[in-house]
């Protein structure tokens, strides 16, 4: 059977279409641990190191946008960031907590994840070589995210186990495309 046949059935994907716009600046941390602290990490510990690398990135990507039973996902392609090509990501929260997301990247680098201000949270991050524990603490959770677009401002500490931790500070714009 041709390829044509089979794409003709299959399901269109749900939800509205949208242009999703990512800024994100990763800043080095070097000497924390949010693994060993005893209990939640305070505020101060969420600064980068002065001098340290950082990196920046930007995407343009279509996406999907859908709320269903309560809770909104956005999902993307990463195609343009390097070294996560192949992966897509799915940004959700339940309406009722927009304060509350959960990351989820699917691909050769995958994770699942919550970031909640305030909260110093356990996962693990998935790689071609093994799986590392992860520990995120996140300091702002701004998000204005509706089935109409909207922005989502996260600034958060991540903490590959046995690596150095690493701030994030992420901006993503969504607005509808036509349809």
């Amino acid at each position: 059977m041709p390829i044509e046949e089979y794409v003709k059935d299959a399901p269109a994907k749900k939800g509205v279409r949208v242009l999703v716009e990512m800024k994100s600046i990763q800043s080095d941390m070097t000497g924390v641990g949010f693994f060993t602290l005893k209990k939640d990490a305070p505020e101060s510990l969420l600064s980068e190191v002065k001098g340290g690398e950082k990196l920046e990135y930007e995407l343009a990507s279509e996406g999907i946008i859908e709320l269903s039973e309560g809770r909104l996902s956005l999902s993307y392609e990463e195609n343009a960031i390097e070294g996560s090509e192949g992966c897509s990501t799915v940004i959700s929260f339940d309406v009722a907590a927009p304060e509350c997301v959960t990351v989820e990247r699917r691909g050769l680098l995958s994770s699942v994840f919550v970031i909640s201000k305030g909260e110093r949270l356990f996962s693990l991050y998935s790689t071609p070589y093994g799986a590392l524990d992860m520990c995120i603490y996140a300091k702002k959770v701004e998000n204005t995210l509706t089935e109409e677009g909207g922005a989502l401002f996260l600034d958060y500490a991540v903490e590959l186990k046995g690596l150095t931790a690493q701030r994030t500070r992420m901006e993503v714009k969504v607005r509808k495309l036509l349809q």
